[in-house]
C-alpha cells in the first residue's frame, strides 16, 4: 500500500485523481470526527472536511514532505472549524455548553463518559506538544498499532508505546484541568472506543472531486479564509473574521441606504432595531479592539521567541565533552568499588527491563536517564560502559584508560575480579627482558675479546652489540628501570 507521501507526490506531479481519492478515503473519518466534535453539527462537519481536503489538494507538493500527515489534518480541522464557527456565529451556544459542562464537572467526582469528554477533547489535544499530538492522533483517533506508529514516526515499537503512554498521561492532566477526572487507562479506552465516527456515505467521493476540481482554479475571498494556518496565526484569523463581519454589517446598511431614495420611516419598532444594531456594532468594535490589542501582544511575544530561537540556533552545541574524572581524592580501592557498584546497577536495570518488556535492552543508554531505570551513571576514571553486553545474566567487564579492569558476574559462577594495570617497575622489567637475548650475545662477545673477563659496567657492552638499535634499546631499558625504582 502506498504511503501518504507517495500519494501526495503522485497527485502533485501527475494530477492523479485516483491517488487523491485514496487519501480522502484513508483519512476522511479522522477529519470528519474531529470536525463533528468541534461543531456538533453534521452539516458543518461536512463543510469543514471539504475545506481541509481542498487545502490538502492545494498544498499537496509541500505536504508530501510532512512527517505525520494525520497530525497536520487534525490541526487543519481545528483551524477550519474555528473559521466556520466564527462565520456562523455559534460561539455563544458553544460557550453555554462549555459552562454547563464545567459546572457539572465541579460537583462530586463522577465517572468520566464520552459525552463529557467529546466537546473538549480536541482542544486538549491541540495543547499537546507536536510529538505527543502525533502519537495520540495515530493511536487513539486512527486506532493504529504500536508497530505502525513506530514506522510512521521512525522509532521502535517500544519507543512508540512509551511515547504514546506519556502523551496520554499529559492529555489526562489537560482534561483534569477542565474538570474531567479519569485514570489514564480509562481515558484511553473511552477515546479509542468512541472518537472515530464514519463520515456520511458518499462524502468521500464528493470531497475528493470538489477538492481536485478546486485546487487548480482561482480561489476567492471565501476560500482564502479557509487557508490552513499555524497556531501562531489563529488570533489574526479572529481579527479578520471580526473585520469581515463588521464591514459586512456597515456596507450592507450603507448599500441599503444608497439604493433607496425614500425617507426612512420613523416608527418605534424600526427605532428599536436601529438602536440594537448600533449597540451590537459598538460591542463588536470594542471586542475587535480587545482582539487587536491581544494580537499586538502576541506579535511581541512571537518576536521575542524568534529572537531567542535565533540565538539558540547560533549557539551550536559543542562536541560532547569527555567524561569527567571524579577520582580525585579517591583511594584506589574506592575507585574500583565505585566501578563495581555501577556494574551492579546496570545489571539490576537490565534485569528489570527484561522483566517488564520480555526482551533485552538494545544498549545501556536505554537504561539510563530521566525516563530510565538509573537516573545518572557517573564515570570515575574515564571508563566507558557503552559496550557492555545487555543479555540477562551475562558477565560485564569494564577497563579504564589506565588499564584497570573490573569484571562482574551476576551469577557468581566466576569470581568477580578487579585487575590493576602493571606497575612502572613491572613494565620496565618487561622492557629489559625484551632486550635480554641481545645483551647475552654482547656479553659473550666482550668475554671473547677480553680473556673471558666480565664487563666492568653496562656501558662497556655498547661496542659489542650486533647493531646500534639493540644498544639503544638496552640503554633505554636501563633508564626506565632506574626511574621506576627511584622513590617519587
Amino acid at each position: 500500500m502506498n504511503d501518504d507521501a507517495t500519494l501526495l507526490r503522485r497527485y502533485a506531479e501527475d494530477r492523479s485523481e485516483a491517488a487523491f481519492t485514496e487519501l480522502v478515503h484513508r483519512h476522511l473519518d479522522l477529519v470528519y470526527s474531529a470536525a463533528l466534535r468541534r461543531t456538533n453539527d453534521p452539516h458543518l462537519a461536512s463543510d469543514v472536511a471539504q475545506q481541509v481536503f481542498a487545502a490538502l489538494a492545494r498544498d499537496a507538493r509541500r505536504l508530501s514532505r510532512h512527517s505525520v500527515l494525520q497530525a497536520w489534518l487534525h490541526t487543519a480541522t481545528r483551524n477550519a472549524s474555528l473559521n466556520l464557527m466564527i462565520s456562523e456565529q455559534r460561539r455563544k451556544a458553544r460557550e453555554s455548553e462549555a459552562v454547563a459542562l464545567e459546572t457539572g464537572a465541579s460537583g462530586n467526582a463522577e465517572a468520566t463518559d464520552w459525552q463529557s469528554i467529546k466537546p473538549i477533547l480536541d482542544g486538549a489535544i491541540d495543547e499537546l506538544p507536536g510529538p505527543d499530538r502525533e502519537a495520540v492522533v495515530l493511536r487513539f483517533l486512527e486506532r493504529r498499532e504500536f508497530s505502525e506508529i513506530g514506522l510512521t514516526l521512525r522509532i521502535s515499537t517500544d519507543a512508540a508505546r512509551m511515547r504514546t503512554g506519556r502523551a496520554l498521561e499529559k492529555l489526562r492532566v489537560l482534561l483534569a484541568r477542565r474538570g474531567i477526572t479519569s485514570t489514564t487507562a480509562a481515558l484511553g479506552a473511552i477515546v479509542t472506543n468512541q472518537s472515530l465516527i464514519s463520515a456520511p456515505a458518499g462524502l468521500a467521493s464528493s470531497v475528493a472531486a470538489a477538492s481536485v476540481a478546486g485546487s487548480g482554479a482561482a480561489i476567492g475571498l471565501a476560500s482564502s479564509l479557509t487557508t490552513i494556518m499555524t497556531t501562531k496565526t489563529v488570533a489574526i484569523v479572529i481579527v479578520g473574521g471580526l473585520l469581515a463581519f463588521g464591514a459586512g454589517t456597515y456596507f450592507g446598511r450603507s448599500a441599503h441606504t444608497a439604493s433607496s431614495d425614500q425617507p426612512v420611516l420613523e416608527n418605534p419598532a424600526q427605532a428599536r432595531a436601529i438602536a440594537s444594531l448600533q449597540q451590537s456594532n459598538a460591542e463588536l468594535q470594542a471586542q475587535l479592539d480587545r482582539v487587536d490589542a491581544a494580537n499586538v501582544q502576541l506579535n511581541t511575544i512571537n518576536a521575542q521567541l524568534t529572537a531567542s530561537n535565533a540565538k539558540l540556533a547560533e549557539a551550536k552545541p559543542a562536541a560532547p565533552a569527555p567524561a569527567k574524572n571524579l577520582s580525585i581524592g579517591m583511594t584506589r580501592r574506592e575507585l574500583k568499588q565505585t566501578i563495581m557498584n555501577n556494574l551492579r546497577q546496570i545489571d539490576a536495570a537490565r534485569s528489570q527491563y527484561r522483566l517488564e518488556k520480555n526482551a533485552d535492552p538494545e544498549s545501556v543508554d536505554i537504561l539510563v536517564g530521566d525516563n530510565g531505570y538509573i537516573r545518572r551513571l557517573q564515570t570515575v576514571a574515564g571508563e566507558d560502559y557503552s559496550g557492555l553486553s545487555m543479555g540477562a545474566g551475562q558477565v560485564m567487564t569494564v577497563t579504564t584508560p589506565d588499564g584497570t579492569t573490573v569484571t562482574y558476574d551476576p551469577s557468581g559462577a566466576t569470581t568477580t575480579q578487579i585487575t590493576d594495570p602493571p606497575s612502572e617497575v613491572e613494565r620496565a622489567q618487561e622492557q629489559m627482558n625484551s632486550v635480554g637475548p641481545a645483551v647475552n650475545k654482547a656479553v659473550t662477545a666482550y668475554r671473547a675479546n677480553n680473556q673471558g673477563q666480565d664487563p666492568p659496567n653496562p656501558e662497556a657492552l655498547t661496542p659489542y652489540f650486533a647493531n646500534p638499535q639493540d644498544a639503544a634499546a638496552f640503554a633505554q631499558a636501563r633508564e626506565a628501570l632506574k626511574a621506576a625504582r627511584t622513590p617519587h
